[in-house]
């Protein structure tokens, strides 16, 4: 068959899995290539090499996907490979080496995915042609060394590999921007690695190293989980730019950030060089043996620790180091539309210590405190279920603090003064804590938190209701069960309104659990509310731009115990107490829950005529 020029034996993707390969084999040492041929593709080849007298001089495509190849030609034939282009050994599990490519300058591609057998590539750092994009090398799972490659390449995938160390020669990868070896054997990172500018992500999940790396400064987003790493101290440098630390399942033992500068040159802690953006997202989820969090970023949008039983110690920095930010001022994808959607969870964290529990409820409020003027002026935007600005903060115990919640009841409902409007423009926010018991929610994800409140203007003249639904948004998974009474602080943009001159709040709260089943039916749990407390934020209307400086909150943003309220919120707190000690939690029946979804828009009603001060039910 001389001129022949392309070879083309395909497999049809039906046949893939019961493809029988022992029904090409017989005659294999009698099969001879034209050294015209330029394009060969063969699925399931049964040759172990090529035809030694086969020459590829001419070959541009050779593709041998799910081939019996062990080797492709003689290493010492020293083939003129000038016009290969791509080269796709996908899933030949019994390749063993690829020969050298010193000659195969055009080459663009290189597929060895799957290649399990594969000990050993050749230097590849000439091939200036090689596209990032079609380099492959996961599930090698014999290739223990990291492979020389050009020093263009932006994106490397060595997932499932048995790479052992990342090598000082990394620094050559100049302009590598993301870095996977997720489930691959490394121990040991080079110092090097430090050194590259572009490095935004960097993922060592599942790799049995010990040690925490030396990061750049470049680096956004670290996944070191279920790693063998024991302790963990974060820079300033590296706080300043790294938002996503990812340390699930992982014998993480303490972690602690550390913004003091390194010499003697004084910095003053309110200068832009401090208050950096910091870290915003921290998952250290099921670290069994995690005892300490300490001094974390005050304004982590997502705080996750579920499932740490043994964690004792949580705090957190001065909030005047850091910057203001919410999850997506930086990110357009991010949630939130940079309004802000935080989630700070200690579910199941059953040994946590009072100052923790206090530094876990001063943080919340203090992140709902700096979003209350941004959700207050924009209250009646409209945002996707998923990102409905809010904050969601659950950790075990089931006290409310008196200091934070200064309105509180011992059943699902309570009642509240609305301090006078002392101006003209005023926005009303609200913030609460609820007691119940998790234990029959299989999912901490499948909950949904509902609020109902109405609230009644001054002398009875009219009134609104609102319903609003929170939940976090997120697959389901099993491992996310909750044990015993949990404490609940929530808020949301839904739960701030314009001050119409209310003067009376009543509020009612409950939970409910979503089961879904494989046949896509639903399986609803009403989950009882024990106890409920509400914060009331007021925020002056005068000032119409939003200040990032959380300096000057203070100054935008009231609490009630601006109006003197401690004494007569903490008089109202114990009527409440008294009156409501013996009374039952009114069941909430599925009816009147089940149509509302997260983030629809709040119901308001302004039916009462004035003089009328009938209270009305929802509906």
């Amino acid at each position: 068959m001389h001129n022949l020029k392309y070879i083309i034996f395909g497999v049809p993707q039906h046949m893939r899995d019961c493809w029988n390969e022992k029904l090409l084999v017989d005659g294999v040492d009698n099969v001879s290539l034209p050294d015209e041929l330029r394009y060969l593709c063969w699925e399931f080849c049964p040759f172990k090499s090529l035809p030694l007298r086969f020459n590829p001089k001419y070959l541009v495509v050779l593709k041998l996907q799910r081939g019996n190849m062990e080797q492709l030609w003689n290493e010492d034939d020293h083939l003129d490979l000038v016009n290969l282009r791509e080269l796709d050994l996908l899933y030949c599990k019994k390749l063993r080496k690829i020969p050298s490519l010193v000659r195969a300058i055009n080459l663009k591609k290189l597929d060895l995915q799957g290649c399990e057998s594969l000990i050993e590539l050749p230097c590849l750092n000439h091939l200036s042609s090689l596209n990032w994009q079609w380099f492959k090398l996961e599930e090698c799972y014999s290739l223990s060394k990291f492979p020389e490659l050009p020093n263009n390449f932006v994106y490397l995938k060595l997932e499932k590999t048995g790479i052992e160390e990342v090598p000082d020669s990394i620094e050559h990868l100049v302009e590598l921007a993301t870095l996977f070896l997720k489930n691959s054997r490394v121990k040991y990172v080079s110092s090097n690695i430090s050194k590259l500018k572009f490095l935004h992500w960097l993922d060592l999940s599942h790799c049995p190293v010990t040690e925490f790396p030396e990061i750049p400064r470049s680096l956004t987003e670290l996944d070191l989980s279920g790693t063998q790493i024991t302790e963990v101290t974060l820079s300033f440098y590296s706080l300043r730019n790294l938002r996503y630390l990812h340390m699930s399942s992982s014998s993480i033992q303490k972690l602690q950030c550390n913004v003091s500068l390194s010499g003697s040159i004084a910095v003053d802690v309110s200068s832009p060089i401090l208050r950096c953006k910091s870290l915003g997202s921290l998952a250290v989820d099921h670290c069994e043996i995690l005892k300490l969090l300490s001094e974390l970023p005050p304004y982590l949008w997502l705080l996750d620790a579920h499932g740490c039983s043994l964690l004792e110690n949580v705090s957190f920095m001065d909030q005047n180091l850091y910057q203001y930010h919410s999850s997506s001022d930086d990110d357009d994808d991010d949630d939130g539309g940079g309004y802000g959607v935080f989630f700070m969870l200690f579910s199941n964290c059953f040994s946590l210590n009072q100052d923790s529990v206090d530094n876990i409820e001063s943080n919340a409020m203090l992140n709902i405190g700096s979003l209350a003027e941004k959700w207050a002026f924009s209250y009646d935007l409209d945002f996707p279920p998923e990102c409905v600005p809010s904050l969601i903060c659950c950790f075990p115990g089931n006290k409310i603090s008196s200091n934070k919640f200064e309105y509180q009841s011992l059943n699902s409902s309570i009642n509240l003064e609305i301090a006078p409007n002392s101006s003209r423009n005023r926005f009303l926010g609200f913030a609460v804590c609820l007691v119940a018991d998790l234990t029959p929610c299989h999912d901490f994800f499948t909950l949904k938190y509902f609020c109902e409140y109405e609230l009644t203007a001054a002398g009875g003249c009219g009134y609104e209701n609102f319903e609003t639904g929170l939940y976090y948004l997120r697959e389901s998974q099993p491992d996310r069960k909750c044990t015993g009474d949990h404490v609940l602080i929530l808020s949301s943009i839904e739960m701030f309104m314009e001050n119409k001159d209310f003067e009376e709040a009543s509020f009612e709260f409950y939970i409910i659990s979503y089961k879904f089943s494989a046949d896509e039916e639903t399986e609803t749990n009403y989950i009882k509310v024990k106890k409920c407390g509400v914060h009331v934020f007021y925020v002056d209307a005068e000032s119409d731009t939003y200040s990032e400086d959380a300096n000057t909150e203070e100054d935008v943003v009231e609490s009630t115990e601006s109006f003197d309220s401690d004494e007569m919120s903490n008089d109202e707190s114990n009527r409440n107490l008294e009156s409501q000690e013996d009374a039952n939690v009114e069941e909430v029946h599925a009816g009147d829950s089940t149509e509302t979804r997260h983030g629809d828009k709040r119901r308001f009603i302004d039916d009462g005529d004035e003089g009328d001060a009938e209270p009305k039910r929802l509906k």
